[in-house]
């Protein structure tokens, strides 16, 4: 679909068949009710053949995917200045409708993995009307090697990069709300993992003009009124220079490389905020960005990761400059995602994992303890139909209502038992103790004179295909424990023993159930006893399990 369009300055007469989808009080509500954006996220190439899509869509039905992390590039919906072509974004809509899936919206605009490889041609090629971005550090750079091509890097102090950028994605938005009327879309992600490498800022004239001026009062203010809950990192900055409620932004943070992230990240925040702010006046879907983590080991500075992007040491000044954003949201690529999800669950930051790795357990952890609104595994077209990411959506389907209301009255809890030791749960006004059954069944064996079993051979790669990097399965305990209503609680996972106990009284198990949520509530299964009840959550698939409690009078 080819036309010329200009960008709109008012929202487009639509009748939307679906309330648009919206986070609220921490939940993304979808046709008005919470909805858990769990799945994948695609190749970066994948989206731009429609051919090449064409057997993956099936692939991720038979794994039960429901959300799926897409793409649009500025370079294929814009090819020639003012002309739009729509077909590969209306392509996905189709075929995520015949599915029943639901998508999340990349836009590749300008700035993708801190590189503008995703612009068109004709702004790449007029470095008078769209400037380079100057890097003068020796910092070595991320993912090149000797004599690789240069990429290329706009300035995002740019205006009319700014502009033009923001006219394509409100196109993109304009086009949305009228092709879309039943939200298969339901939020979308602005630009990719912005910032700038092998520097701590951006030294283009632009650039510098901008470091000279003053520290914006809109920043002052906001970090003045929200001191208490800044990010440590982002307050010692600020203070060691005594908290200046003015002046240039060398007198306010100082001029070393913390200071030159902050100024950078206020800039790259407002070209955000610029984006989102446009695209919602064409259709106010949420909207969020992302962030290359940092500091990480072998990154520990900005620059090394891209600096000025959404990062744990400037959450507060993407707050402050981007309210047109839902959220911030953290790729997860670091082994202790606990860590990362704790930095990120933040001043009310609505917490939502656009890529990750494919590690089960840390889903769980999430969903427990973070009341995260979705969790996406990167290159999920990789993943196996059998494997234990496909257990899992097929355990939480139809669980949205349940868990989401769990989240929000603290009747939740993860369970990620990283090592050998039990972990202590209170919960429902129960203590559970919650540990790995294979320890467990290894000493009870051992305890009555049977010998050992063998320990279990490596779990096979949660993926396939030659091109696909291997991922073994996660061989951790995880899961969720929820409190009902009724009093009952539903066990989900795998590899762990819930066991209850509420001080002096006694407790056991009353009944206990496997089973699975549908459209139209719980389906119960087999009733455990007898020898099943050592170990009621599967040691080798996730499972669901409903037990009742008895405290015998």
């Amino acid at each position: 679909m080819m036309l010329a369009i200009a960008a709109a300055s008012a929202v487009p007469d639509r009748v939307s068949a679906a309330p648009i989808p919206a986070i609220r009080e921490g939940q993304l509500l979808v046709d008005g009710k919470p909805y858990l954006a769990l799945g994948g996220e695609l190749h970066n190439s994948s989206a731009s053949s429609a051919e090449y899509m064409q057997p993956v869509w099936d692939k991720l039905q038979a794994m039960h995917v429901r959300t799926v992390v897409t793409t649009a590039s500025w370079e294929d919906t814009e090819p020639t200045e003012g002309r739009f072509d729509f077909t590969l974004v209306d392509t996905q809509i189709a075929e995520a409708k015949q599915r029943d899936m639901r998508l999340v919206l990349i836009w590749f605009g300008a700035f993708k993995n801190a590189a503008s490889t995703y612009a068109p041609s004709w702004v790449r090629s007029d470095t008078r009307r769209f400037p380079r971005a100057v890097a003068t550090s020796t910092q070595k750079e991320a993912f090149t090697y000797k004599e690789a091509m240069p990429k290329p890097v706009l300035s995002v102090f740019s205006p009319e990069l700014m502009k033009a950028d923001a006219k394509a994605f409100a196109a993109l938005m304009q086009h949305l709300a009228q092709v879309d009327p039943d939200h298969r879309l339901i939020m979308v992600q602005v630009n990719n993992e912005t910032g700038l490498l092998r520097d701590s800022r951006d030294r283009s004239a632009l650039a510098q003009a901008a470091w000279n001026g003053r520290v914006p009062a809109q920043l002052l203010k906001f970090l003045a009124a929200n001191r208490k809950r800044l990010k440590p990192e982002l307050d010692a900055v600020w203070s060691r220079q005594g908290r200046k409620t003015a002046g240039t932004w060398a007198e306010v943070f100082g001029t070393d490389w913390q200071a030159d992230e902050i100024f950078i990240a206020w800039h790259f925040a407002r070209y955000m905020e610029t984006l989102a702010a446009a695209g919602k006046r064409q259709l106010p879907l949420p909207m969020y960005t992302n962030a290359w983590l940092g500091p990480q080991e072998g990154q520990p500075m900005a620059g090394q990761y891209p600096s000025g992007g959404p990062a744990r040491r400037v959450l507060d000044i993407w707050q402050a400059a981007a309210p047109s954003l839902d959220l911030l949201a953290p790729d997860i690529y670091v082994p202790d995602a606990k860590q990362v999800l704790a930095d990120y669950d933040h001043a009310g930051n609505t917490l939502f994992v656009p890529e990750a790795q494919f590690r089960t357990g840390d889903i769980f952890w999430a969903l427990g303890q973070h009341r995260t609104i979705g969790y996406s595994v990167f290159g999920i077209e990789d993943g196996r139909i059998d494997s234990q990411l496909a257990q899992a959506f097929f355990a939480l389907s139809g669980m949205d209502g349940v868990i989401a209301e769990a989240q929000a009255e603290g009747r939740i809890a993860g369970i990620l038992l990283d090592d050998d030791k039990p972990s202590a749960i209170k919960l429902g006004g129960y203590t559970i103790t919650v540990q790995q059954t294979t320890i467990l069944l290894r000493q009870m064996l051992l305890d009555v004179g049977l010998q050992a079993p063998p320990p279990p051979p490596p779990l096979p790669s949660e993926t396939e295909g030659p091109t696909a990097r291997p991922a073994p399965g996660d061989s951790r305990a995880f899961g969720l424990v929820i409190a009902e209503k009724d009093g009952s609680f539903l066990l989900i996972g795998k590899g762990f023993t819930a066991d209850f106990s509420n001080g002096s009284v006694p407790v056991e198990v009353d009944r206990a159930e496997e089973g699975r949520f549908t459209a139209t509530g719980w389906k119960a299964g087999r009733s455990l006893n007898g020898d099943e009840r050592l170990s009621l959550i599967p040691t080798d698939r996730v499972g669901i399990v409903r037990i009742r409690l008895l405290s015998p009078r």
